[in-house]
């Protein structure tokens, strides 16, 4: 891949990094504007910072993250090589991220990554992809995630109110619901950015970097994250915070806890689990305690869940047959 080519290349990664923070930075910090500790705009400023922190951090905790989504061991090192499957790679995992984020529907950047790598590597391989590396560390994290964190948000709530009385909940914990409720979504901000940015470095590696550093890598992808944050958190935030459940701070904290525990555990871990399945099973298992879940937009989201996978797939697969004959 020559440097003209390497700079387009990461423009498109870029793209992706860009849509992704539109769609996934402020949903660590979704119950803290839905449980009313925090305005928009300072959840919007807390999303973002703990963002970019996450991402200057990432170079150092996210290296078996980067491996699953580095293509090696799913297609050959000559079709790793290749234009055809950078561009087709990058480019269907960014339309689709894009197209969800113009909609509404926060869905994740690591099943579309996931299911354009797929796409890319069967239409240019004929079929011949492994992807059991995809299924193990990527598939099963990304299925299995959301009901965990649906249970643990349910049971964690349902065994805590009835170990403390309402009145003694309020008095021991007024004074540290509210700054223990922050820092829990600034956690789940950063660990996002800390699972989210070596698999987008990995994708812009690829393609030759246009011949920056690992670090210059990182950092770039971490910028560009932030601001697409920055400009477009908040058609994902409305959804994320008042349309899917009602919640109390006290809620929304049991639920940051355990996305944030559960994001970092499986970026030690190397499993490619997304925040978006995390979080939103979160706000699942609490309109599921309280009883004031929208079970429409509920669905809706599963349905998009649903989908993102072919549409990635297919998207990838298409623009690798258009580079393949442009090149």
């Amino acid at each position: 891949m020559g440097f003209e080519l390497e700079v387009l290349f990461f423009v498109i990664v870029a793209g992706l990094a860009f849509a992704n923070g539109a769609n996934d930075n402020f949903k660590g910090v979704a119950t803290l504007w839905g449980g009313g500790d925090l305005t928009y705009r300072q959840a919007w400023f807390v999303a973002n910072a703990a963002t970019l922190l996450g991402a200057c951090i990432a170079v150092y905790l996210g290296s078996e993250v980067a491996k699953t989504f580095s293509g090696k061991g799913v297609v050959g090192q000559d079709v790793l090589e290749s234009y055809a499957f950078a561009m087709a790679f990058a480019g269907g995992a960014a339309a689709t991220v894009f197209l969800a984020t113009f909609l509404r529907y926060p869905i994740s950047t690591t099943h579309s990554i996931l299911g354009s790598l797929a796409g890319a590597g069967v239409a240019l391989t004929m079929g011949e992809v492994n992807l059991q590396p995809l299924i193990n560390k990527g598939a099963i994290p990304l299925l299995m995630s959301p009901l965990i964190a649906a249970a643990l948000t349910y049971v964690l709530w349902k065994i805590g109110s009835k170990l403390m009385s309402p009145s003694r909940l309020t008095a021991s914990l007024e004074r540290l619901s509210r700054p223990l409720h922050i820092l829990s979504g600034s956690a789940v901000c950063f660990s996002r950015a800390v699972n989210d940015t070596p698999k987008i470095a990995s994708i812009a590696l690829l393609g030759g970097a246009a011949g920056m550093s690992h670090v210059a890598v990182y950092a770039s992808i971490g910028i560009v994250m932030t601001l697409g944050g920055v400009l477009f958190a908040r058609r994902i935030a409305v959804v994320m915070s008042q349309k899917i459940t009602k919640m109390s701070n006290a809620e929304g904290l049991t639920g940051n806890l355990v996305t944030a525990f559960l994001v970092i555990f499986a970026s030690k871990m190397g499993l490619a689990v997304s925040t978006t399945h995390v979080s939103v099973g979160a706000l699942f298992g609490i309109g599921a305690e309280n009883g004031k879940a929208d079970k429409r937009k509920m669905i809706e989201i599963v349905l998009s869940w649903v989908l993102t996978l072919p549409i990635a797939f297919g998207l990838a697969f298409t623009f690798a047959k258009i580079f393949m004959v442009l090149s």
